[in-house]
């Protein structure tokens, strides 16, 4: 039984687009993502549009249990690559063929916008008509204006080819961002679940989501939304405080949850939380940067009430600058020191498999794991979490391929080395297959519908496993995230040799962008 509030119902005779927003995941991580709630209240603005929220495993919308095949526009939000099975099962399910070849011209319009559709839609094509490439606010206005002039959008499908931020394939597109947070969507009437099944209570609990900033520019090699959301735009702290107060006025909420790709680099930081504190609020946040949490804001966090924080060191020292990620131990010894004085319980994500990796280096983890289960005060106040490093699209690391043999060989022996320790490890055959969702051409979207009907072995996921030359042609070449050409190349040079790029917000600018009226750093 699920209740929500602040549920949008409107007149289906009354509108002129029905818009099914789908998240191909579970209930509990699509309430709980601030993008999600974005395009909801954004496109509910409309009085044309009926917006509807359609959520894994289920075919028909959360407001009027419609299929997908009776909306005009079906549109999916894709965080994660292991999603895209899921895409196809919705669509099979809600009455809509996956294949967009065997759709007919009255079928709804099907596109798909998030992360994994801006870096690299290739392995999706064969399924979604358009995709959205960057922050939908300021792209699907002119998406909805455009598709209501049309009389049948599916076939007339190039006549979304000029707007920015729309790649319809295989056309060159632009990404596009919003350029200032203070005017970004900022939903106050956020949906909130009312259910005693924990299946659908929210991922970040019962809580307000705060949009902090969105983008991050401390360069980390292996990070895609590092690069495809640059530059860091940070919403005004008097803009942050009033939106707080909003929303608990419409929520009832007093528990707020700091979104943004990097919560702790917000310049005022410490005032925010302790802003909040003050009027009454609970803060809690995802994850914390090493590098640039303060004792105030651990104080602000244990304060409300927050049990666990999440660091990630990633590796040793020598892998970490090579990710320019020039966090050192002592500052990680520090911070979890701080933490674990505190009362904190501390989770801590590393990775395994990065290009420059060898067999010492992964005894030289295990050692710095145990150094860091020494400052434990108590059983089980500090847990680790080893995933396998995936390169992805617009990194410096994006051709480079995956050596499933090398990372399950330093994932046993780290284990090896580790056993009887609080150790969780992500399997590597699933981050091949991750790796090739994500660096993928065309030719995927056959595995990923062998993959869906239960019809391929594993085995057939590894010959696209093997990385690409410096030289060598792009699926993704048609995406321009705001890059200049050769920058990701220079950074490539500078991993293998071990060379860190500064912060730019701390340095002088290294001139990465090709848009650089949105940075305010040049």
């Amino acid at each position: 039984m699920l209740r929500e509030h602040h549920v949008i119902l409107k007149n289906p005779q009354k509108v002129d687009i029905r818009f099914a927003s789908c998240y191909p995941n579970l209930y509990p991580t699509a309430i709980s993502s601030l993008g999600f709630h974005i395009i909801y209240h954004f496109l509910n603005t409309r009085e044309d549009v009926w917006c509807e929220r359609v959520v894994y495993p289920y075919e028909r919308s959360l407001e009027s249990s419609t299929p997908l095949k009776d909306f005009d526009i079906v549109g999916f939000s894709l965080q994660y690559e292991q999603d895209y099975f899921h895409l196809l099962e919705m669509l099979e399910k809600g009455g809509i063929a996956y294949r967009k070849g065997e759709r007919g011209k009255n079928d709804p319009l099907v596109i798909a916008g998030g992360p994994c559709a801006t870096s690299n839609p290739l392995p999706l094509t064969p399924f979604v008509d358009l995709f959205i490439v960057g922050e939908g606010e300021v792209i699907l206005d002119e998406l909805l204006d455009t598709y209501l002039e049309l009389d049948h959008p599916r076939v007339e499908i190039d006549a979304f080819r000029e707007i920015k931020g729309v790649y319809v394939p295989d056309n060159p597109v632009k990404k596009a961002l919003v350029a200032d947070m203070d005017q970004a969507c900022h939903p106050i009437y956020q949906v909130v679940p009312e259910s005693p099944d924990k299946k659908f209570s929210p991922a970040l609990g019962s809580s307000f989501l705060l949009g902090v900033s969105r983008g991050c520019t401390r360069g980390c090699r292996f990070c895609m939304a590092g690069y495809l959301y640059r530059p860091r735009r940070e919403t005004s702290l008097k803009k942050l405080f009033k939106l707080a107060e909003k929303g608990y006025a419409a929520t009832g909420l007093d528990k707020i949850s700091l979104i943004g790709a990097a919560v702790s680099d917000y310049s005022q930081i410490d005032q925010l939380c302790t802003g909040l504190l003050d009027r009454g609020f609970k803060v809690s946040t995802p994850s914390l940067r090493i590098e640039s949490i303060t004792r105030t804001t651990l104080e602000a966090l244990r304060e409300s009430g927050l049990k666990t924080i999440t660091l990630a060191p990633e590796s040793i020292w020598d892998i970490r600058k090579s990710l320019n990620k020039p966090v050192t131990d002592e500052e990680t010894f520090k911070v979890m020191e701080t933490a674990l004085n505190l009362g904190f319980n501390v989770k801590m994500y590393f990775m395994l498999g990065s290009p420059l990796e060898t067999k010492m280096d992964v005894e030289s983890l295990a050692q710095l794991m145990k150094d860091f289960l020494k400052l434990s005060p108590r059983k089980n106040a500090l847990r680790f979490s080893i995933n396998p490093l995936i390169p992805k699209p617009h990194t410096p690391l994006q051709w480079e391929g995956y050596d499933l043999g090398r990372i399950k060989s330093h994932v046993n022996y780290l284990k090896s080395l580790l056993k009887g320790y609080p150790l969780k490890v992500e399997s590597p055959r699933k981050g091949l297959i991750q790796y090739v969702l994500s660096t993928g051409g065309l030719e995927v979207g056959d595995l990923i519908e062998k993959y869906y009907k239960d019809k391929l072995l594993f085995r057939e996921w590894i010959p696209y496993s093997q990385g690409r030359n410096l030289d060598q042609e792009l699926p993704w070449k048609n995406i321009d995230v705001g890059l200049r050409s050769d920058f990701l190349k220079e950074e490539y040079v500078k991993m293998r040799e071990g060379k860190i790029t500064a912060w730019c917000e701390e340095a002088s600018c290294y001139q990465c962008s090709t848009s650089p009226s949105l940075c305010d750093h040049i």
